[in-house]
């Protein structure tokens, strides 16, 4: 990707997140705070240690980790003000939320015990820079916990709702950024464990966790979308009442063409969580 559309793409995901900031932490009946806790279970902070919290958002991770760590301290660092607002106002004291990008830290090498990234890594400008400097700060024998969105275990409602969104895009005149597709694949088991071990981390344990539930109608469901990703979001929010209309009867129909009652407006959100030990 050059430079400028990466500009472009974290822009775009930068308004995103600053959109959604206010409902992040209940989104999905509050399936983030779900996968926070199971990463930082995972991850096993220690009192004392120095953490550092990759794209904190509202900082679940990173609030977590703090109450784990005392004396020690964590560092969340994200690009979206409003999430930084509200990580800064639920005043934990051995916390600290700083804007900064994951390929551009300003820390100094070895500084951390832990860094943790929080279903981040496939939205980072360069995820390869990210992990180079996640490895650069921690200190010899330092760990790394991941967590990723495994976007192959989704249901068929979800594939097919996904799968209109681009041509959907196009119809109405809508040109937006958007990342090559492989990163679709980093939270697969065999794939995650493949970007730790290049970025030179040990995975020393992996997990998965499986989230999901089922809305009542095309209203509940573009509603849930909505926070599912910037593509989803731009088309169900920007446009007005009767382009909403117009979706959710779309939507009607494509999860009646599913066959399956049973099928219609269920959806999946799996998550591979990695942790790794510097090398």
């Amino acid at each position: 990707m050059d430079p400028d559309a990466s500009d472009e793409m974290t822009d775009h995901l930068v308004d995103f997140f600053d959109q959604i900031a206010s409902v992040y932490d209940d989104w999905a009946g509050g399936q983030h705070g779900r996968v926070a806790a199971r990463l930082v279970e995972l991850a096993a902070p220690k009192k004392g240690e120095h953490v550092l919290d990759v794209a904190t958002g509202t900082g679940l991770v990173a609030h977590l980790v703090a109450t784990k760590i005392s004396p020690g301290s964590v560092i969340g660092i994200d690009l979206s003000d409003r999430m930084l607002s509200i990580a800064r106002s639920k005043k934990v004291k051995n916390t600290q939320f700083v804007g900064m990008a994951a390929e551009r830290l300003v820390f100094r090498p070895e500084t951390f015990d832990l860094v943790t990234m929080g279903e981040a890594l496939a939205y980072l400008s360069d995820p390869n820079d990210a992990l180079a400097e996640a490895h650069r700060v921690l200190r010899a024998g330092g760990r790394l916990a991941v967590s990723c969105q495994r976007r192959s275990l989704s249901t068929r409602a979800q594939d097919l709702f996904f799968q209109g969104l681009a041509p959907l895009a196009r119809r109405h005149y809508l040109s937006l950024p958007r990342y090559s597709s492989e990163r679709a694949r980093f939270g697969e088991p065999d794939v995650l464990p493949q970007l730790l071990g290049s970025a030179g981390f040990d995975v020393t344990r992996i997990t998965e966790m499986v989230t999901g539930g089922r809305t009542q109608n095309a209203h509940e469901w573009t509603d849930l979308m909505a926070g599912a990703g910037p593509l989803p979001h731009t088309l169900i929010r920007s446009r007005g009442p009767r382009y909403r209309t117009e979706l959710e009867s779309e939507v009607e129909s494509a999860m009646a063409s599913l066959g399956d009652p049973d099928d219609a407006f269920r959806y999946h959100h799996s998550y591979v969580i990695a942790v790794a030990r510097k090398r």
